[in-house]
């Protein structure tokens, strides 16, 4: 998928041999309120123009009395029947502290050069092999044995990626698996015996509950900071670059650095994976998390094939506009390819409903399954007719 700059409001901070700058940070959302990924970015892409799914929330849980039963219910009801203690923010800083970690993007970079105006030739100073942090961010281990969970953004075009624990040990990670539409991304360090977090279900959150967010905010210098406040929504809807999430609104502070750190009940599970901020002047105290029960068979996925399987494609972009989704390119070897769909189509229909917007789409592909058809109604050159279209399995390049 061919990739595109982000928006270009942020001050970039220029490495230079030796020498480390602070940096403002990419805004997401050009809108009156913007959306940030809170990590700690200089560079980097993200993909536009494709079609974003996520998976839809894991069953509500349930508890088991002593004599077996069950009860369901909000999370207070849930803890009280599993036997579960309500922690101090103390308590939780303890506990799931140790399971919060660093993460360091690091990427080479490119040779820099200068202009001799004597000689009229142009000298270079810099090897293009050094390799230079461009990015921070934070990360939660969910194995002992050396998996961890952080955003996607925050490992987003690394060439070596580092993780530091919260003993002050620092490992080489490998990329696991990385989920753009997801903003998810699971790292594997060879360490064992490491203080894995406990995962809680995001789908038992209540407006109101504590909340407890800790990570890096600003990078290293400020490694795991806690801050506290409550969940103020759930269920938070929001599109950022193309995305679209199901997120939970906190107003402990999320900072840049915060991204892919742990969102945490008062029970010390994890509920979240902090990810985004409202920045705009005068606002404060909106941040966002991935819903756990949301990330988690998205994680899973990534721990187990690399990628995130079942995923259904048709393999066109498309812009939108209030006629219907004129397609923009098509992907070679593609059931769109081979269905006859071209550029400048005009998708007015799905499976004989009328749309008009990429959710719109999205809502009725994805309720399908690979080698499924999706029989789309366009226009050319004037005329309509309908194209049945295979749907493929998205998979990476390399899968």
């Amino acid at each position: 998928m061919k990739k595109y700059p982000y928006t270009d409001s942020t001050e970039i901070i220029k490495y230079e041999p030796k020498v480390k700058k602070h940096h403002n940070f990419k805004k997401f959302m050009p809108c009156i309120l913007s959306a940030l990924l809170a990590s700690v970015i200089t560079a980097g892409a993200v993909g536009v123009g494709g079609y974003y799914y996520l998976k839809p929330l894991a069953a509500q849980s349930v508890a088991y009395k002593s004599d077996g039963s069950t009860v369901s219910g909000g999370a207070s009801t849930l803890a009280a029947a599993s036997g579960k203690a309500e922690l101090s923010v103390t308590e939780i800083a303890k506990k799931v502290g140790p399971s919060c970690v660093g993460v360091i993007n690091k990427t080479k970079v490119q040779p820099q050069k200068y202009y001799d105006p004597f000689s009229g030739r142009y000298f270079y100073y810099q090897q293009s092999d050094e390799l230079v942090e461009q990015g921070s961010g934070s990360g939660i281990v969910i194995s002992s044995d050396g998996y961890i969970v952080t955003n996607q953004h925050v490992i987003s075009e690394a060439s070596e990626i580092n993780v530091i624990l919260n003993t002050g040990d620092e490992y080489k990670a490998t990329l696991v698996g990385a989920d753009e539409k997801s903003d998810l991304a699971v790292l594997k360090i060879d360490a064992s015996g490491l203080p894995a977090a406990a995962l809680g279900d995001s789908t038992q959150v209540e407006v109101g509950e504590l909340a407890v967010a800790i990570g890096n905010p600003l990078g290293q210098e400020l490694a795991g900071s806690v801050t506290q406040g409550c969940i103020s929504a759930v269920n938070r809807k929001m599109t950022v670059d193309g995305r679209t999430y199901n997120l939970l609104q906190t107003d402990a502070a999320i900072n840049p650095g915060n991204s892919g750190g742990a969102l945490v009940n008062k029970y010390g599970e994890v509920i979240g994976i902090n990810s985004i901020k409202m920045s705009q002047t005068g606002v404060e105290g909106i941040g966002f998390a991935i819903a756990i029960s949301e990330a988690k068979p998205i994680i899973d996925d990534l721990m187990n094939d690399g990628y995130v399987s079942g995923r259904t494609l048709i393999g066109i972009t498309a812009t939108e506009s209030r006629n219907g989704l004129t397609v923009y390119s098509v992907s070679p070897g593609s059931g769109a390819e081979e269905a006859g769909i071209k550029k400048d189509d005009l998708i007015v229909k799905a499976d004989g409903q009328v749309i008009n917007t990429v959710d719109a789409l999205n809502e009725i592909k994805d309720k399908k399954s690979p080698g499924d058809y999706i029989t789309l109604t366009i226009i050319r050159n004037g005329g309509l007719t309908d194209v049945k279209v295979k749907l493929q399995e998205e998979k990476p390049e390399n899968k």
